[in-house]
């Protein structure tokens, strides 16, 4: 019996004697369950006992054998190894090379030490020595880290600046500190100073943190909260932002009519197979109308009784993102009463940013304000088209042939943020005559996202830019997208690049073919 094999290239580098780096490729005999470790132990006992690597514990513990395989940071002793691909093994980014896979940390743990990471103590009588075990409940997630920096690696903001944003790790453990009660340092000041505002929130380091942790919303976001309640946030640019919604109800300014004045609060259908409400969020209302007649088009062939009570008002994100807590509860709980005073159960938004806020922070609200669980479920526009209504259905209204190739960029509050990457690829596959081109780092952050935008636009516009030059890469007539932020960003930077590809809305897509 043949046994199987695969291949696997490794990333090779020793600057004694190395030009430059380069790949070396082995054939390995494959296991079941086999790891990334197994793979480097045996191409370093039958190859090459030169190949240089770190690992330890080998029980994902140490956080030692963090490495790159395919691009994305994992534990190399946790990752299992797939034998249909060739895979390829390379350093974490942000830390020079020592040798091959072995990187020197000493820049992120200088970065570290120099925020005090540790607990400072002064005896009072208000901050006692010992506490209970739910003194410290909201740190404990935050207490799993094992320093393995594949976070730091992974993060779109280090990419660009590192000087403007020290990190994930070093903001989980300012955050741990900030909530012990026996701690005396001024960490808020210190989290503000190092760049908490420079997070888009994208979610990036907790999709490669291999203890799972919610970084950016169990510690950033958290101390961002702080920020604001101190005084020292928001960030210059990010306060006429949330004055709008506190003034209005909307994130920006009314310049043209928007959506919800050029519609009833009822468009019926005949035959209704199910009754929805559509939440536009502030830039479909405001900005994207077309787009936002699109959805209700859409949803109106396929049989749908539409909701569109004008009331509705900014979900909050921008202010829970931004830490202006009780702005965004004031909202949550407004659009939340609305909502279940019409007892409509199902809600339909095409803005990845109300989405994610709607599904993970009005639960907390509801229950916290109005002490009941919330009284409907939501649904991201495509995820209602493929669970709910199905794409045999969606299919019957779609006429007509798009003869166009199409790039997709996953927004970050889809993707990460709601879980959602399947069900718009297949709305899209649906429309006869379109090509689907796959870009380089599918899923790469705009930079949009957590007040950046109106906060710190410049690294905003430099992140952008690493990601319209992927979008130009592909030499695609359009960029759909579901996420008016990510629109509107890629946009401004497809412009600035000097591209005409446009960007639209999957229900602008959908749209064209009816």
């Amino acid at each position: 019996m043949t046994q199987r094999v695969f291949q696997v290239k490794v990333f090779r580098y020793n600057p004694d004697k190395d030009h430059s780096p380069y790949y070396q490729s082995f054939i390995v005999p494959y296991k079941e369950q086999m790891t990334v470790l197994d793979t480097l132990n045996h191409i370093y006992e039958y190859y090459d006992p030169t190949l240089a690597y770190r690992w330890n514990c080998r029980a994902g513990q140490c956080g030692s054998c963090a490495i790159l395989l395919n691009g994305k940071p994992c534990l190399a002793c946790r990752t299992q190894i797939d034998p249909k691909v060739t895979s390829s093994i390379t350093p974490l980014l942000q830390f020079p090379v020592i040798k091959d896979i072995v990187v020197n940390l000493e820049r992120g743990v200088r970065r570290l030490e120099k925020t005090r990471p540790y607990l400072e103590r002064m005896p009072q009588p208000s901050r006692p020595e010992k506490i209970k075990q739910e003194e410290i409940q909201s740190a404990k997630e935050l207490r799993k880290c094992i320093e393995c920096w594949a976070c730091v690696s992974a993060c779109p903001v280090i990419t660009e600046a590192w000087q403007d944003f020290s990190g994930p790790i070093v903001m989980r453990q300012l955050a741990r500190l900030k909530f012990d009660p026996r701690d005396v340092e001024d960490r808020v000041k210190t989290a503000f100073i190092e760049g908490v505002y420079s997070c888009t929130t994208c979610g990036t380091c907790s999709e490669v943190c291999p203890k799972s942790i919610n970084i950016h919303g169990k510690a950033i976001e958290k101390l961002r909260a702080y920020a604001v309640d101190s005084g020292i946030g928001p960030l210059e640019g990010q306060r006429p932002l949330l004055k709008n919604i506190d003034a209005t109800g909307k994130s920006v300014e009314k310049t043209t009519e928007p959506f919800l004045e050029k519609v009833p609060e009822i468009v019926d259908s005949s035959n209704a197979v199910d009754e929805v409400l559509f939440f536009t969020g502030c830039l479909i209302d405001y900005r994207m109308q077309e787009s936002g007649m699109n959805v209700l088009k859409v949803l109106q062939a396929c049989g749908v009784k539409t909701y569109l009570p004008k009331g509705q008002s900014c979900c909050g994100s921008p202010a829970f993102r931004i830490g202006k807590l009780d702005l965004a509860e004031r909202q949550a709980r407004r659009n939340i009463e609305l909502f279940e005073s019409l007892g409509v159960e199902k809600i339909i938004t095409a803005c990845a940013g109300c989405g994610m806020t709607m599904k993970k922070n009005y639960p907390e609200i509801s229950q916290k304000l109005m002490e009941r669980p919330l009284g409907f479920k939501v649904y991201d526009f495509t995820e209602y088209l493929v669970k709910e209504l199905g794409l045999e259905r969606l299919r019957r209204i779609l006429r007509r042939s798009v003869d166009l190739t199409v790039t997709w960029h996953d927004p970050c509050h889809l993707k990460r943020g709601q879980g959602i990457t399947e069900e718009p690829l297949s709305v899209i596959r649906s429309i006869s005559g379109l090509k689907v081109l796959e870009m380089k780092d599918v899923g790469r952050c705009c930079g949009s996202g957590g007040g950046v935008r109106a906060g710190k636009r410049p690294l905003s516009m430099a992140m952008g830019r690493r990601l319209g030059e992927l979008i130009v890469g592909t030499q695609a007539d359009l960029c759909a997208t579901e996420c008016p932020f990510c629109t509107i960003q890629i946009k401004d930077v497809l412009k600035a690049l000097g591209s005409e590809m446009q960007v639209a809305n999957v229900a602008d897509l959908l749209a064209m073919a009816m």
